[in-house]
């Protein structure tokens, strides 16, 4: 039987690969904190605190492993695949490790990397400015149109020196004017390193999803996020999966991305889709497991275990019949419809506007839909729900 170690069980995304893999008969050892969501489920076989540091996460690691023809290891956020993939020589002699080479990754984390590739296939990306020195804003500012996005090319390089230097890390920042821009870039003077000035792109989120070797892609899947949290942008609070044959052309550019990339693993390709224009702008590539991944799984796109098999097994793997549904990560729901409800003036985005009457009564329909599953409630596997709410009771405790 293969053992699969899953590093970082205390989200949704690693609770939905633990219920996978468990699903489809692989024994699962669950590595996360203490009071875990992904420790109180049926499907973690096995529950193994996380060590306290990057170093003994790793002599943990080694004490775990075994035979790397049956131990495979995944982990979830790209820290953790960062520190996989610096102490790979040694890990292998333990587990196959089902997680991207560095160097694939260096080019995904980087956006500005990602965007030269991606124009070199005619994929639309923002028009972006990356500035070395605070003065050369002056020579394209008049270029601008307001709002622009500030964003960081790396976010896993530069969060260590932001935090180094006492400077808080935003993953998007709006700018509604030279001067607002400005303002918010001066902040980063002290360390010289300055976010991508990119152009606002308006439309919802569109995700593209892979499990691709060697730039070749297996299965696919594609979802819409309907509600997003923060309200003006970020990870997925309600999504809906989407037929195959939707954004059929888009899906093409995203395949002939990573076959350009040669990846191998899972992948995400992030849209930003305006129905209006039928423009579809590149956000991103997630080499990683993403945040909805629960969605996939309800799906049918059982990624995980196939991630498994097409590169622990060696098995053959093939494209699945896909059922439309929908996913809501309800905390973040509700924080984003009290949002819009009661803080709206929070909302930083100055081109987004909120019908509140619809907002509720979107959500409401959901609810009551047969399609809708939850991020981590399910009938089958009721505990992570339980320990999230004791979770959630302490964390309000502790205020």
């Amino acid at each position: 039987m293969s053992n699969v170690f899953v590093l970082g069980v205390d989200s949704p995304i690693g609770l939905s690969l633990l219920r996978d893999l468990g699903k489809n008969q692989f024994d699962t050892i669950g590595i996360g904190n203490k009071r875990s969501i992904g420790h109180a489920s049926r499907y973690c076989k096995r529950s193994v605190i996380r060590a306290d540091s990057r170093e003994r996460v790793i002599s943990q690691l080694l004490r775990l492993g075994g035979d790397p023809k049956t131990n495979f290891l995944i982990c979830i956020s790209e820290g953790d695949i960062d520190l996989i993939n610096k102490n790979r020589p040694v890990l292998t002699d333990y587990f196959t490790l089902l997680v991207p080479e560095q160097a694939q990754m260096d080019i995904v984390l980087d956006k500005y990397k990602t965007k030269q590739i991606a124009d070199t296939l005619g994929i639309d990306s923002p028009k972006s400015y990356q500035l070395s020195d605070l003065n050369e804003l002056d020579t394209f500012s008049q270029e601008l149109s307001y709002p622009v996005v500030l964003k960081w090319a790396n976010p896993l390089n530069v969060q260590p020196l932001l935090s180094k230097s006492g400077i808080g890390f935003h993953k998007l920042q709006y700018a509604k004017s030279v001067e607002e821009l400005k303002t918010l870039l001066s902040v980063y003077e002290k360390i010289s390193i300055y976010p991508l000035i990119q152009e606002y792109c308006d439309g919802k989120g569109l995700g593209q999803f892979f499990l691709c070797k060697e730039g070749k892609s297996y299965i696919e899947f594609q979802h819409e996020r309907v509600h997003e949290w923060p309200p003006e942008g970020g990870t997925s609070a309600f999504c809906r999966s989407l037929p195959l044959a939707e954004h059929q052309a888009c899906v093409k550019k995203s395949k002939a991305l990573l076959a350009r990339l040669c990846w191998s693993g899972v992948a995400m390709v992030e849209y930003r889709y305006s129905s209006d224009k039928q423009k579809y702008v590149l956000m991103e590539i997630n080499g990683r497991f993403w945040g909805s991944s629960p969605l996939a799984m309800y799906s049918g796109a059982e990624f995980a275990s196939n991630l498994v098999k097409l590169f622990g097994s060696n098995q053959i793997v093939i494209q699945p019949q896909l059922s439309q549904q929908n996913c809501i990560y309800m905390i973040p729901e509700l924080k984003r419809l009290y949002r819009i409800l009661f803080e709206s003036n929070k909302i930083e985005d100055p081109n987004r506007h909120f019908d509140k009457s619809q907002e509720f009564l979107t959500l409401l329909r959901a609810i009551f839909s047969w399609k809708t599953k939850y991020f981590v409630f399910s009938l089958d596997d009721p505990l992570p729900f339980i320990q999230d709410m004791m979770n959630v009771c302490k964390k309000m405790l502790r205020r």
